[in-house]
């Protein structure tokens, strides 16, 4: 069995309303980057002319969500939809509950002080007590990064947890998301613990930190025939400009309460574990793209 070339478009077009029609009917395809195309391979021949119909109406906008889509309302379509894409994010989306779970507490007086994330009496002298962290507490290496101190905090690293997060989970896999946010946060928050002491909070040296590892990752995979985030590569140079500013506005005319050092640390981790994490080649080997596609058509 060999897998067969379907069609190609430039590398601009979004060819998501497609793959996932490809997905709900449960056909084994995979899109790979070739000589600055992307090409949509599929693994079965017997599907090829059904999915160069879709293709069709895809360009001419007519394709459907679902085959039964015409028997649905647009409202039941839309949460289907909606559905799908949640559960292919699924770490995503939890973060994001549990952000705004502990946020809600705090404002309803269920959590009447955060002391029990960031408890004072484990420095003693502005110093870390590394044997209470380890033995009773460890997990406060992370907790901070649950924090937040007001709805704009919370509204801005929400805002970039979500645009960052959903592409890392759905390019690197859901354990890829969790041990990144892990790393992330543990670097991030004891750069600013270093810094200024105890008392920080916030996501931001993660997100800070996924975007150095997308730009990194992009970097690595951009002469690879791979599909890349659906992220800007201009994003992340951006950002570090705005940080400089920031910065700089600080030094200026005072302390502004932003965590600086953890949005350095988070930045500069994420663009080191991109560069040092190992980097696939089967979408460079035409061979291993259809023996994975067979395999795939054969599991199925």
């Amino acid at each position: 069995m060999s897998s067969i070339l379907v069609f190609q478009a430039s590398p601009e077009i979004n060819l998501t309303p497609i793959t996932d029609r490809l997905w709900q009917a449960k056909i084994p395809h995979r899109v790979v980057m070739n000589n600055g195309t992307q090409d949509l391979w599929v693994a079965r021949i017997e599907d090829a002319e059904q999915v160069k119909i879709w293709v069709q109406q895809w360009q001419a906008g007519e394709l459907s969500a679902k085959p039964d889509a015409a028997e649905k309302t647009p409202w039941q379509v839309g949460m289907h939809q909606n559905a799908i894409a949640f559960s292919r994010i699924p770490v995503t989306v939890m973060l994001m509950v549990i952000l705004w779970s502990i946020f809600a507490a705090q404002q309803v007086g269920l959590v009447l002080q955060i002391d029990w994330l960031l408890d004072p009496l484990l420095w003693s002298g502005e110093k870390l007590d590394f044997n209470s962290f380890w033995h009773n507490d460890f997990y406060r290496w992370w907790s901070p990064a649950l924090i937040h101190l007001s709805l704009m905090h919370i509204v801005m690293n929400s805002f970039w947890w979500w645009v960052l997060a959903k592409e890392v989970e759905l390019h690197d896999g859901h354990g890829g998301l969790i041990l990144l946010t892990l790393v992330l946060s543990l670097g991030a928050g004891f750069a600013q613990y270093l810094a200024v002491g105890p008392y920080f909070a916030g996501l931001s040296g993660v997100t800070y930190g996924l975007m150095g590892w997308v730009w990194g990752r992009q970097h690595r995979y951009r002469d690879a025939a791979t599909p890349r985030y659906n992220l800007p590569s201009w994003l992340f140079p951006f950002m570090m400009v705005f940080m400089v500013i920031m910065i700089m506005f600080d030094s200026v005319f005072g302390d502004s309460n932003v965590g600086h050092e953890s949005h350095v640390a988070g930045a500069l981790l994420g663009v080191l574990m991109a560069m040092m994490w190992p980097i696939s080649n089967i979408h460079n080997d035409p061979e291993k793209i259809e023996k994975e596609l067979e395999g795939k058509s054969d599991d199925s």
